[in-house]
């Protein structure tokens, strides 16, 4: 595991609880697992402009509020993810990154 995925968890954890994505008695409803865990494979599809796009549409059917994920990822990286509609080289890496330590940190929590 890469250092910068160790020091994205525990800022991976405050972004959670920031959000709301836990809840109050540390439950995250499964739903946010589902989303952080396709995030990645999304990425490497669809690609990363792509993917946060997609995550972001808050108009979304979606079940939960989907584009907390991208705003968690936003937190943990410590800047926006998308800037004059492109996506920087270094920022894919972090985000990368920042995806892996957010899938970690969700599992310290009980699914509900």
């Amino acid at each position: 595991m890469s250092k910068q995925i160790d020091t994205y968890i525990p800022l991976a954890i405050k972004a959670i609880e920031a959000l709301n994505i836990a809840n109050n008695d540390g439950e995250v409803a499964k739903q946010f697992n589902g989303y952080i865990a396709s995030f990645g494979a999304s990425m490497r599809q669809a690609g990363l402009l792509a993917t946060v796009l997609f995550y972001a549409n808050a108009n979304s059917k979606a079940e939960k509020e989907r584009e907390k994920v991208v705003t968690a990822i936003e937190k943990i990286i410590g800047c926006s993810i998308i800037n004059n509609n492109r996506v920087e080289k270094s920022t894919r890496a972090k985000v990368e990154n920042a995806a892996v330590a957010l899938k970690l940190a969700i599992r310290t929590y009980k699914l509900v």
